[in-house]
């Protein structure tokens, strides 16, 4: 598709702006959107480029729907369509984000403000439950429920055990596993895992354009916050909730959030527009203003959010023609299953501890009630995250007037 299909930048602009702004309803939402006004309405993309796209897209780390925004615009205009059109669906989203950051920060002194969060949190949790749920329920193979079962054991015993397991170790054994056990004979075919993930262990540069405003101690802050982001975006399959198990540990080892604060901010990613893992500028957001006030909490926010979305940008940008080809191939589709399997344990390992906390945080007969009801209206699809989360903040304020 030539770029005079379209006809003109402030229109390519406002398109993807305006699908960032109205991005509520997690990926798929996002996706139907792009596909409704890029292919049916503007027959700016064939239906068969777009569903090439999805499919590559799901099969690379990342969240799709900001990797087909992304893709789209790659298509489009070129690499700067890609970059212009990805940046402007994550904008409106990420400009919420902050705000809500911010109020965040300032309510912590304000009792009902806390109350309310308190009450939302048992919530949030059950709705990571219901995704590791959903997620497995969709894999019913013996292997792939014993590779989420070995998983999760793993994460407990980080927990429970103080056994140095990291998360993204387990979900790269779970590939692996899978690979030696599926071709036993052919020890050699897992180097397909490296085409994609470079080795976690690796400290990764920061940005010289971040590093330019930051004071000494500040730039060593913003270099942790883009690495630990980055190794994430490696390793975000299967959806935005799995930056829960690859990242909860290490923000409250850190001491950038507690597990309430934590969960505090996967709540405020549910609820703004694009994808759920804008929960890092939250987090990057509010460890800048830890360290150094508000100019480094605006950086912290820039070093997460690039962290968590330069891996997407790079693979579509860089190297869609040879994904393409690699995503056929068996032996990668071999490893990528095996990974996949693991997902829904390493999740669901995440979120004993924190719902834990969220139980023994506040009233227990408020916060367990909630849970069990919000996790029953998850499981069975009764009611979405969103509208759940917008009755429990109603509850939540109640509560702490009454109180």
């Amino acid at each position: 598709m030539s770029s005079s299909a379209i006809s003109t930048w402030p229109a390519f602009v406002g398109l993807f702006l305006r699908i960032g702004a109205l991005g509520f309803g997690g990926p798929q939402a996002h996706i139907a959107m792009l596909r409704n006004e890029i292919v049916d309405i503007r027959q700016w993309v064939d239906r068969e480029q777009f569903d090439e796209g999805l499919g590559l897209c799901e099969a690379l780390p990342g969240p799709a729907s900001s990797q087909m925004a992304i893709y789209t615009g790659w298509l489009l205009r070129g690499w700067l369509g890609g970059i212009v059109g990805g940046t402007c669906f994550l904008l409106p989203g990420l400009l919420t984000v902050l705000a809500l950051s911010e109020l965040w920060r300032r309510g912590q002194n304000i009792p009902s403000f806390t109350t309310t969060l308190q009450t939302l949190q048992p919530v949030i949790a059950a709705i990571i439950w219901s995704f590791a749920w959903k997620v497995l329920s969709k894999r019913r193979a013996r292997w792939q429920i014993a590779t989420a079962g070995l998983v999760m054991a793993g994460m407990l015993l980080n927990v429970f055990a103080a056994v140095s397991l990291p998360v993204g170790l387990l979900l790269l054994l779970a590939g692996l596993s899978r690979l030696i056990t599926n071709h036993p004979t052919r020890t050699g075919s897992n180097h397909g895992a490296g085409l994609i993930l470079p080795p976690l262990s690796q400290q990764l540069p920061l940005p010289l354009g971040l590093a330019a405003g930051a004071s000494a101690g500040a730039t060593g802050l913003l270099a942790s916050l883009f690495s630990v982001f980055f190794k994430a975006g490696l390793l975000v399959f299967g959806g935005g909730l799995v930056i829960i198990p690859l990242l909860e540990r290490q923000v409250v080892e850190l001491g950038w959030l507690d597990p309430s604060g934590f969960l505090d901010g996967v709540a405020i990613g549910q609820i703004s527009p694009g994808p759920v893992v804008l929960t890092s500028s939250f987090v990057g957001y509010q460890a800048g203003w830890a360290e150094a006030g508000l100019s480094t909490a605006f950086l912290g926010a820039a070093a997460a959010t690039l962290g968590i979305f330069l891996p997407s940008f790079l693979f579509i940008l860089v190297g869609t023609s040879i994904l393409q080809r690699l995503r056929r191939q068996p032996q990668l589709q071999t490893f990528l299953s095996g990974l996949t399997a693991g997902v829904p344990g390493a999740v669901a390992g995440a979120a004993l501890p924190l719902t834990l906390n969220a139980l023994q945080t506040g009233a227990p007969l408020i916060q367990i009630p909630l849970f069990c009801a919000a996790l029953s209206l998850s499981v069975s699809n009764r009611m979405q995250p969103l509208p759940l989360i917008g009755i429990t903040l109603l509850i939540g304020v109640l509560y702490g007037w009454l109180t």
